[in-house]
């Protein structure tokens, strides 16, 4: 599938009186279409690729929403902010959790609509892996944990922040702003790395007969497996 064929269909559904209509059914589609987890080729993965593998973590989710809002000529960035890793508690691999660094590089997909940028994350969890992983949240009495933050939705209109794993006190002036995850890449920007070695260096160390090995290894937790 391809971003044309997305917004194809999202088009001939039902027509849109505003922008704000357009962007709600396009980040409804990534939240219902794309599962979150992790796959081999982590943030190199370009949003075409995303749409095939139907998954992708935070990173690359962002980079399809902005993409298909661009593909429709309603402009979008990435904002990156620094993301307590404790939002990945018991939703990854307890081992892969402790080699984590305190603070995550999140992408947050910037929408101008409306006359003003608003931000969200809301898109990450299909509705229904939303409600089990917020219920399982409250039976542990943590804020934050199995991949959701304090205060998550899945729902956005596009008049305002919406987030599922970011808080808007992450929101500052000081955050990394790239027009495309493929940019942010390109620039060296962040810190998702394990023993100082980014993600995507480790995954593609990873011989490809191992790597959907690797990969229900990193997504366990969110499967239930």
């Amino acid at each position: 599938m391809s971003l044309t064929n997305v917004v194809s269909q999202i088009e001939t559904l039902r027509p849109f009186s505003s922008d704000a209509e357009r962007c709600v059914a396009l980040h409804d589609f990534v939240r219902d279409e794309i599962e979150f987890g992790f796959t081999s080729g982590f943030e190199s993965v370009r949003p075409e690729q995303t749409l095939e593998l139907k998954r992708g973590h935070c990173n690359v989710q962002a980079d399809l929403f902005r993409a298909l809002l661009e593909f429709v000529g309603i402009s979008a960035r990435l904002r990156f902010v620094d993301l307590d890793k404790e939002v990945l508690r018991y939703a990854v691999p307890w081992p892969v959790f402790v080699l984590l660094p305190p603070k995550l590089f999140h992408a947050l997909t910037e929408v101008e609509v409306g006359g003003r940028r608003v931000r969200t994350d809301s898109y990450i969890f299909k509705t229904a892996m939303f409600q089990r992983q917020r219920e399982k949240l409250g039976q542990s009495g943590l804020t934050a944990g199995f991949g959701l933050g304090e205060d998550a939705t899945c729902e956005w209109n596009a008049t305002g922040d919406a987030f599922a794993q970011a808080h808007s006190s992450d929101v500052n002036d000081g955050n990394a702003v790239y027009q495309s995850l493929e940019a942010a890449l390109s620039d060296k920007a962040g810190n998702n790395r394990l023993l100082g070695i980014h993600f995507n260096q480790w995954l593609g160390c990873v011989p490809g007969s191992f790597r959907r090995a690797s990969e229900h290894y990193l997504n366990s937790r969110l499967d239930g497996s």
